[in-house]
């Protein structure tokens, strides 16, 4: 299916490696696990995600369920964990600040770094109104791609809240308005829904039209401003680096106040922000929440590990298969990483194919080790092998292993 992409053995080690890097992060600071249905209400998006966004218009998949209700696979993570915030009356919980890992559901033209399926690592916080966990959020991140060894340029901007925002939408429009023909037809739609978005737009000639508009930084009111000069002497405390961007908006209806981007070449790796409104406008109450999502994808496409041997040893079984189990359970007890052969293959193939897994060491057994209760213990860098009791494998292994 175009833009559903199969993860592949040769490339999951990435992803282990991502996932746990993050997931030690998230609980050394406190951060608790959550788990969420890829399947959620239609509606649980349309309120929280806005329903005159890109999202919400053109690219959920969304379905009538057999009893008749319209359903969606979850487009973000983060309305549906707000949802869940609700429903299980997690404002009385100490777990207030919480993880996830997942996939993510957009119908959208697949290109570099783009997927109608993707993953997302993502993290909310809730009930906190102090800058600081803005800027815990930003730290997040940083450790994080710091330990990916990636470079990133760090953007944030003031939005604005509702409060602030309808008057500076006014002055947006009207300037807008002089340039409507010009506009791309999405901008042009978007002009009196959502104008803010008019300023994302990657279309050339609206970035040029956009670098003129309005700033809102003139029509913020005091407590978003306070709160943004709040984030900025947080993030100057930690040493963190970053760009003002007046053009950063997200395209995402539930942000106030501060957002935030990561990019590396002109891509967006991660991305978040404050969103206060957001449980009140599910049904909750006035809960303020923040947080963030990096794309899975984009970041296993720029990683750079070097693989990890993943076999330690490989059994290459000459038709002595109970046999070959035995030792295979001797040596998983030892906490050994072990290929067994069940296929019946000549000696030759199976060096070949250990030799491809870069096993470490080879384990030869036939009719006359069982017999004798031995095996054939071969170093795979050398080449050199030695018949060997049964009762000597442990040691043996681990002076082969340890030496290599």
């Amino acid at each position: 299916m175009k833009g559903f992409k199969d993860i592949l053995p040769e490339t999951i080690e990435k992803w282990h490696f991502l996932e746990k890097t993050a997931v030690k992060i998230f609980t050394h600071l406190g951060y608790k696990e959550i788990r969420t249905p890829i399947l959620e209400k239609t509606s649980v998006f349309e309120r929280g995600v806005g329903d005159s966004t890109d999202i919400v218009e053109k690219e959920m998949y969304t379905f009538l369920d057999k009893s008749g209700e319209s359903v969606t696979l979850r487009p973000e993570g983060t309305a549906g964990i707000a949802r869940a915030f609700i429903e299980n009356k997690l404002e009385t919980s100490v777990f207030n600040k919480l993880y996830y890992i997942g996939p993510m559901f957009r119908y959208e033209r697949p290109q570099k770094g783009r997927f109608r399926q993707f993953h997302q690592i993502g993290a909310e916080c809730f009930g906190i109104k102090n800058p600081a966990i803005d800027a815990e959020i930003i730290y997040i991140n940083t450790l994080l791609f710091e330990k990916l060894n990636i470079k990133t340029n760090l953007e944030i901007n003031n939005i604005g809240c509702p409060n602030c925002r309808p008057q500076y939408s006014k002055a947006l429009i009207s300037y807008f308005e002089h340039y409507k023909e010009s506009l791309c037809i999405d901008c042009q739609k978007r002009l009196y829904k959502n104008p803010l978005r008019i300023l994302d737009c990657k279309n050339e000639k609206c970035k040029i039209i956009a670098r003129s508009a309005p700033k809102l930084k003139d029509y913020v009111c005091k407590d978003c401003k306070e709160h943004y000069t709040g984030v900025v002497e947080c993030l100057k405390a930690l040493n963190i680096e970053f760009i003002e961007n007046e053009l950063l908006v997200r395209g995402l209806d539930y942000y106030t106040s501060f957002v935030f981007e990561f990019v590396n070449n002109n891509l967006t790796l991660s991305a978040g922000g404050r969103y206060d409104n957001l449980i009140q406008d599910l049904g909750g109450n006035n809960i303020c929440g923040v947080g963030f999502a990096l794309g899975e994808e984009r970041i296993i496409d720029i990683l750079d590990i070097k693989p990890q041997n993943s076999i330690d040893i490989y059994i290459a079984n000459l038709g002595v298969t109970l046999y070959a189990l035995n030792i295979l359970q001797k040596l998983s007890d030892l906490q050994f990483k072990v290929y067994c052969e069940y296929e019946n293959k000549s000696l030759k193939s199976m060096l070949k194919k250990a030799d491809r897994l870069e096993a470490k060491v080879c384990i030869i057994i036939g009719e006359n080790e069982l017999k004798s209760s031995s095996c054939i213990v071969r170093d795979m860098k050398n080449s050199t092998q030695k018949t060997i009791e049964l009762n000597q494998l442990e040691n043996t292994l681990k002076g082969v292993l340890y030496a290599t």
